[in-house]
């Protein structure tokens, strides 16, 4: 007996426009589609009631943006490999796809999951049964990325599938060079950051076992990954000069060229000196400014590796020239930059 899934298929400010026979395009399960049209990404929940999700007739309940045939493709092929001990599956976009080691392409455990959540996702199948116990999507201003975080937490698994429909040209998710402060609006993803155990945390991608000081490192790093500055600045402070590569300290440094405080932030990269991310942070920094077709890229390229090393001093001043406008061409190259950077203090320890 083939599976039936109900898909609720969320239109935002355009009438549904499914395809003329969902029947016609051969997919592996049935899909039983209801059209929701909450007026904003805010009102996600309101359109969603729990009753809607929770409740009916079949096992899974899948939620799409939109009803292309592409995005409903992807909805049926998450659900036919839907594992009976998967509470749910989604589909993915990555930050970069410039970037080999983006953390946001990588398997899904708990501490991928929590990275993940810069990322856009696409379609999400959610096992109903795992709806009625963790409860339902709530009203929060990320509503499917905080169910899924409370999915992992609480010792669920999740599968993660990248999705090739999803824009790669579209940098918006990449971290600001000078965030604003985050809000109360993102209360839910700072409690999650903060009740995360050390179990948790020592399921992160790294080759060996986490001393407290590392513990810590990565703790500011997941609080600098989203934004929580003064969050992630208690914590690095926490452990100065501590460390085989002094770690926090070099979050410390981020956190200052983002607040934007420049000449601190300088003073923190010269006190970690040399680090193992430098080569590959200089490597990418040359492709990325090599493709940049912004009249200056050449100069800060030729800057930034004058003597065949990196220079984080330049790359701050590249930071301070851009952040006043965070979407030209030089000032994505620099967020590109810095992308990879906390992707390589990320995974490296």
């Amino acid at each position: 007996m083939r599976q039936t899934v109900d898909v609720f298929i969320l239109i935002l400010g355009k009438p549904p426009d499914h395809p003329d026979s969902v029947g016609s395009l051969n997919l592996p399960v049935d899909l039983r589609l209801i059209s929701t049209e909450p007026k904003s990404d805010s009102d996600l929940t309101e359109a969603l009631l729990p009753s809607h999700l929770a409740e009916g007739d079949s096992d899974l309940v899948a939620v799409v943006a939109g009803s292309s045939e592409a995005t409903l493709r992807t909805a049926a092929m998450l659900a036919g490999r839907m594992a009976t001990d998967w509470a749910a599956a989604f589909s993915i976009d990555r930050i970069d796809a410039g970037f080999r080691l983006d953390p946001t392409g990588m398997p899904g455990t708990d501490f991928r999951i929590i990275i993940a959540a810069r990322a856009h996702h696409g379609p999400v199948v959610f096992r109903r049964e795992k709806l009625q116990q963790i409860g339902p999507l709530r009203p929060v201003s990320e509503p499917v990325w905080d169910w899924l975080i409370r999915a992992v937490l609480g010792g669920e698994k999740i599968n993660v599938s990248p999705d090739t429909d999803l824009s790669k040209s579209d940098f918006s998710r990449l971290p600001l060079l000078a965030p604003p402060l985050r809000g109360p609006e993102s209360n839910w993803l700072r409690e999650h950051l903060a009740s995360i155990t050390p179990e948790q945390l020592r399921r992160a991608p790294n080759l060996k076992p986490m001393t407290n000081v590392d513990e810590i490192a990565v703790r500011a790093a997941l609080f600098q990954w989203h934004d929580f500055l003064d969050e992630s600045h208690e914590l690095s402070q926490s452990i100065e000069g501590q460390g085989e590569h002094q770690l926090g300290d070099y979050w410390h440094a981020i956190m200052h060229r983002r607040e934007p405080d420049y000449s601190n932030a300088k003073y923190w990269f010269r006190r970690i000196g040399n680090q193992p991310t430098y080569r590959d942070l200089r490597l990418h920094a040359d492709t990325v400014l090599s493709e940049c077709r912004a009249p200056q890229a050449a100069v800060w390229r030729d800057r930034l590796q004058s003597g065949d090393k990196w220079n984080p001093m330049v790359f701050v001043d590249l930071c301070e020239g851009c952040a006043t406008d965070e979407t030209s061409e030089l000032a994505i190259a620099a967020r590109r930059i810095q992308f990879a950077e906390m992707c390589l203090l990320m995974c490296h320890r």
